[in-house]
């Protein structure tokens, strides 16, 4: 009740620390069996550091009710959006029903009505303000042009096959099929397997990913990507470096307001146009509906399907190119030199020459039939889409 003097901590009485100590430890247990990804338990102990701070570490576990709880939720709401919040509401309701039913608690928790999750349309409006978190053609492709060895290979993996940065970051070499063009990789989140069919730029940033690569440390030989002094790339609460590394080649590209799962995002909204939302569903690794029994009886899904989607996408990325390497300069209908699209046309031709490998053929396959069109059409949207993309940064 309101005004309620807690009870302070007595001997044999399960603290909140102790309570969320023993469920860390449950959890522990389940992902050493495999059953639970490291990213997710470190998001367990982020979370249960905030309950225990939040609510008091020596409290009577017992004793917590719902002020405590609407207490507790402000907290999470000034850290985090209503999707996080949804989710540290869910966990935090996971840990006292963990104590009930493991017999730590003598009663079950009453939470009050303070403590449930954002509505859903709260949940829409969130989604809403931030607008679509996809990634124009342009842009992804001077994060490409940008990128180093590493980062332009997980950009081209991730837009590729959807796959995420927890996924990157624990790639195995032996789930490559290069010579074939193949991934086959289960899903970190949910076991899903996947098949993925490899674009050839792909298996051209992968190839030069495996020349470039480092001594790897011991534990991490049978990883794809490493750092500089051969660690792997799980590193701290956010699951991988895979963020930085991308967050660094798109600053250096001038694009900002994009995380790299927006490469998730973008892959599933494009693949959708393959109009096979089956094959996209195993392309992302997702898991069947509940009752879908269709979905779970499937045991597999044509190659051929697999790689109509993949290819969709790529065609999207990748515009069909002229096969004339444009070589003259391009006509700007009498334009001084100092001419945006001049200039931007020279700053594309020179890192299309500057470039070599995967990183060359995805500007030739992306710009080349743009600089002819802009030779052509000085006014087009092609020559738009240069200056936009190359065209000097104010």
């Amino acid at each position: 009740m309101a005004g309620r003097k807690p009870r302070p901590k007595i001997d044999g009485t399960l603290t909140v620390e102790n309570l969320v100590n023993r469920w860390l430890d449950a959890k522990h247990k389940r992902m050493d069996s495999g059953e639970l990804s490291p990213l997710t338990w470190r998001g367990y102990r982020h979370l249960g550091a905030i309950i225990v701070d939040a609510l008091g570490r020596t409290r009577a576990a017992a004793d917590i009710g719902p002020d405590d709880f609407g207490k507790l939720r402000a907290v999470f709401a000034s850290k985090w959006g209503p999707a996080k919040l949804a989710t540290a509401v869910t966990h935090t309701r996971a840990v006292f029903k963990w104590g009930y039913q493991a017999g730590l608690l003598a009663t079950p928790q009453r939470f009050g009505d303070d403590f449930g999750k954002p509505s859903t349309k709260t949940m829409r409006q969130a989604r809403a303000a931030k607008g679509p978190r996809m990634f124009q053609q342009s842009d992804l492709l001077a994060i490409i042009a940008a990128a180093d060895v590493n980062a332009g290979a997980m950009v081209l993996l991730g837009i590729n096959g959807g796959i995420g940065n927890t996924d990157l970051a624990l790639l195995p070499i032996s789930s490559i099929d290069i010579d074939g063009g193949w991934l086959n990789l289960p899903r970190a989140k949910t076991g899903i397997n996947r098949r993925i069919p490899l674009w050839s730029e792909t298996v051209d940033a992968i190839r030069d990913v495996l020349a470039h690569r480092p001594e790897p440390k011991r534990g991490n030989e049978g990883l794809l990507f490493l750092t500089q002094t051969g660690a792997n790339l799980v590193k701290g609460r956010s699951g991988s470096l895979v963020a930085g590394l991308f967050q660094k080649a798109a600053t250096a590209a001038g694009v900002t307001g994009r995380v790299f799962y927006d490469l998730r995002r973008t892959f599933a909204t494009v693949a959708d146009g393959a109009r096979d939302p089956v094959a996209v569903s195993a392309l992302l690794g997702h898991a069947p509906k509940s009752g879908d029994m269709t979905a779970i009886y499937r045991q597999a899904i044509d190659d051929t399907r697999l790689r109509n989607v993949v290819d969709h996408v790529h065609d999207w990325l990748f515009p069909v190119a002229t096969d004339v390497l444009v070589q003259e300069d391009v006509d700007v209908r009498g334009q001084a030199a100092e001419d945006p699209l001049a200039v931007a046309v020279a700053r594309c031709r020179a890192a299309i020459e500057a470039s070599e490998g995967p990183t060359r053929k995805t500007l030739e396959s992306c710009w080349l039939a743009e600089l002819e069109n802009a030779r052509q059409h000085p006014r087009g949207s092609a020559a738009e889409r240069i200056v936009e993309v190359w065209g000097a940064k104010t």
